[in-house]
């Protein structure tokens, strides 16, 4: 196993090819560039008054549906109040004035994004990054951080999974399949106990989608323990999303922190089917016994049921239950990267969107009838849909 130091000169790279927009004229009235971040793939946020539009750019494929593409990019956007709907007049040239200029300047990711050598098959590579900024608006009085990017879990249905793949080219760093990286961002909580002092206090999920903080890695670094650390004294109030028990070793830290809520993913009840497609996950029954125990240490706790693995859903509620406040249920996307396997092992009822609405159905039925939320929709649970 491979560890690096190196120097973060991604978010420097992704601020400088943006920066022009921040120039009048540039972008139609009264639109403004007030965010850029680059963990997961490359994403920035423009402001107009009490509006907001998210423009991400994904490396190009044409296979996934998106706003526009360019040479090198897919370019989508979205709006956290309303998703996907139909975009205004404003809101549309934005965007296109946005893709027009990513047309206009790509050429300079030329090199990187056509040069890129790959990691030898079956090394792990794991990099301590030391970065000049951590916490990113999420949404009026919401913020994210990544303690850490890349997750050696390595769920092969994550859809977050391509994401690091555009990061990772553009910081001239080889391809590497989902699972044998991770960037350990070793100076996270110094920049974190700086940001904090500037910003009004608020939600911070840790992490959104492109790792999981409570990995095996998280033993040795403590990055996530030493930001939870930081937002408690400056009055935050951290998300932590995870499928790792190690997470338990922090519960008394997160029940001290007001307003700290923690989540666990799992798709399935049967620790079988999570072993096939969940291999180096902990089990389904170890993560519900976790929730246990963070509620009994005084820890607000949710669940994260997506994608929808074969289960039996009454026995799921049955056993979740208990131990949660709200549950999130989704979708099985990125259905390519999982389908031979669902079929190989005989279960191919997931790729079937009609096995999937009535699990969700009995799922939702189940977890109301006990008194459990099913997808909220107000802050902060809206901003983990």
């Amino acid at each position: 196993m491979a560890i690096a130091r190196v120097q973060d000169q991604l978010a420097s790279r992704v601020d400088r090819f943006f920066a022009p927009l921040q120039q009048t004229g540039r972008l139609p009235a009264p639109w403004r560039l007030t965010q850029a971040e680059s963990d997961q793939g490359v994403t920035v946020v423009f402001e107009a008054g009490a509006s907001s539009l998210v423009v991400e750019l994904d490396r190009l494929d044409a296979g996934r549906p998106c706003f526009a593409r360019t040479r090198h990019f897919n370019v989508y956007y979205s709006d956290l109040r309303r998703g996907q709907a139909k975009l205004e007049a404003a809101e549309l040239a934005l965007l296109q004035a946005v893709v027009d200029y990513v047309r206009s300047e790509e050429a300079q990711f030329d090199a990187v994004l056509t040069d890129q050598t790959a990691l030898p098959e079956g090394q792990v590579a794991i990099r301590e990054v030391e970065v000049d900024r951590l916490l990113q608006w999420d949404g009026p009085g919401a913020y994210f951080i990544n303690p850490y990017v890349g997750c050696l879990v390595g769920c092969p249905f994550c859809y977050a999974s391509h994401r690091g793949d555009l990061s990772r080219a553009l910081q001239g760093a080889p391809k590497a399949q989902w699972g044998s990286w991770l960037d350990v961002k070793r100076n996270a909580a110094e920049v974190l106990a700086q940001e904090v002092q500037h910003h009004p206090p608020g939600s911070v999920r840790i992490s959104p989608i492109i790792t999981d903080p409570y990995q095996g890695a998280e033993r040795r670094y403590r990055m996530t323990r030493q930001c939870l650390q930081v937002l408690k004294d400056a009055g935050f109030s951290p998300i932590v999303l995870t499928r790792e028990s190690l997470v338990l070793e922090d519960a008394a830290l997160l029940a001290a922190t007001p307003g700290a809520l923690v989540g666990v993913s799992l798709c399935t009840d049967d620790d079988a089917v999570a072993k096939a497609f969940e291999p180096r996950a902990e089990p389904s029954s170890k993560r519900i016994d976790t929730l246990r125990q963070l509620k009994q240490a005084g820890v607000g706790t949710f669940a994260m049921i997506t994608p929808m693995l074969p289960m039996d859903p009454e026995r799921l509620v049955a056993l979740l239950a208990p131990h949660i406040d709200v549950v999130h249920l989704g979708p099985l996307f990125e259905r390519e990267r999982i389908a031979a396997t669902l079929r190989a092992a005989g279960v191919p009822g997931p790729l079937d969107t009609g096995w999937e609405a009535d699990t969700a159905a009995r799922l939702q039925a189940g977890f109301v009838a006990a008194g459990v939320r099913v997808n909220p929709t107000e802050a902060p649970w809206c901003y983990l849909h």
